[in-house]
């Protein structure tokens, strides 16, 4: 039993690394509308973003793993489902900062991890006991926290709309996050990559050669190496859901928020206040305690009590 329980406690660990790790990453992918200004359309951001995964993954797979067909997946309509979700979602994330200021369009979207965890309770009978809920919202709080602290940041445009986009922004990044943990139990990461990445070119290829615009050398090339970026994030999301359950790894992602954050500050110039801080260590306390709790599906199936 004592066996169990450390190999329990080291696969949580992991699965909050590689959480941690994603967090980390699209944190700097989510942000890419501001990197770039208003010189892109965020539909042209997002294209080149799958655009440039796509081209990396299809490589990978044609000299590494003799072609398209050997990943060849029984279950296309998942596959279906989480690019059309996670393109709705990164859409309305990347669009909500140009209208809303960014640390509070990234708490609000953020809050996908909400919905990630119902749907998870809810369609794969996780089990999520009262603790693992107080650490997920102690996350939240942290992430609100620090939009609060910045609720006086003027940005150009209508914050309400800027809101808009990021509710249905969590809700679809929530969706998406879910059928990421439904994939990561039932196919090699690199299916689940290749597929999300072609699809989502495919849907994006006629909205984009209408809303293309010019860009300069700096902003391209940002635009080039976001996909690139986005696929190492595909990947540590991917290997924390096989590693843990979606109630354990989903609010890790709010360690988003005080990355988001330290960006603010070092790439835009933005003031670190004291909520800020508070926020941040009430998100890594969230996260401790989730590390700590493990998962409550996997507690509850232990024989012997």
């Amino acid at each position: 039993m004592e066996g169990s329980r450390l190999q329990l406690n080291a696969s949580t660990v992991q699965a909050v690394l590689w959480s941690l790790g994603a967090a980390f990453v699209f944190t700097f992918v989510f942000a890419s509308a501001k990197f770039v200004s208003a010189e892109a359309d965020p539909v042209q951001v997002v294209f080149m973003r799958y655009l440039g995964a796509g081209i990396v993954i299809v490589l990978f797979v044609t000299v590494f793993r003799g072609g398209l067909a050997s990943i060849k997946s029984p279950r296309p309509s998942l596959h279906v489902a989480r690019a059309a979700t996670g393109v709705l979602g990164e859409l309305c994330i990347i669009s909500a900062p140009l209208f809303l200021a960014y640390e509070n369009a990234t708490a609000v979207s953020l809050t996908s991890g909400v919905v990630a965890m119902l749907l998870a309770v809810v369609l794969l009978k996780e089990r999520a006991g009262p603790m693992h809920w107080l650490a997920a919202m102690i996350c939240l709080a942290g992430a609100m926290l620090i939009a609060r602290a910045e609720a006086t940041e003027g940005v150009a445009g209508s914050p309400f709309f800027g809101l808009g986009l990021a509710v249905f922004g969590a809700v679809m990044s929530g969706s998406e996050l879910f059928f990421i943990k439904l994939l990561s139990g039932r196919e090699r990461p690199v299916a689940i990559m290749t597929y999300v990445n072609i699809l989502a070119v495919l849907m994006l290829l006629i909205p984009v050669l209408f809303l293309w615009k010019p860009v300069d050398g700096y902003s391209l090339l940002w635009l080039l190496a976001i996909g690139p970026l986005a696929l190492v994030g595909q990947l540590c999301w991917i290997r924390a859901f096989q590693a843990g359950d979606a109630i354990v790894v989903v609010p890790i992602g709010y360690a988003a928020i005080p990355f988001a954050a330290v960006l603010g500050a070092v790439a835009f110039g933005q003031q670190l206040s004291l909520l800020d801080i508070s926020g941040g260590a009430l998100v890594i306390i969230g996260g401790v305690l989730l590390a700590r709790l493990g998962p409550g599906r996997e507690r509850e199936e232990q024989p012997g009590g």
